[in-house]
């Protein structure tokens, strides 16, 4: 997760931390898919083999799916507070 931004921060460093977080919530959201396709993948390997899917690995993942949708929310909130405290604080 990116760093919060501090207090006083400058153009340049709220700039970068937006991006950060940016950069943030994009890669969670490939995160998020390449979860979704394993569990994909391993049905499909399992019917191909004729074994049963292991229902713990959709749950696996179907928590870590969740864990990280909440970091996102998290980072998007941090990243909209200190940007707001930068547009109402000291010119």
């Amino acid at each position: 997760m990116p760093a919060p931004v501090k207090s006083g921060a400058t153009a340049d460093q709220m700039r970068a931390a937006m991006a950060d977080a940016h950069a943030f919530i994009a890669q969670s959201g490939v995160y998020q898919d390449c979860l979704a396709k394993e569990v994909e993948a391993a049905k499909t390997q399992a019917t191909a083999s004729g074994q049963p899917f292991e229902p713990m690995v959709e749950t696996s993942a179907r928590y870590k799916i969740e864990a990280s949708k909440k970091a996102q929310e998290q980072v998007g909130a941090t990243a909209n507070r200190a940007l707001s405290a930068y547009k109402n604080g000291p010119p």
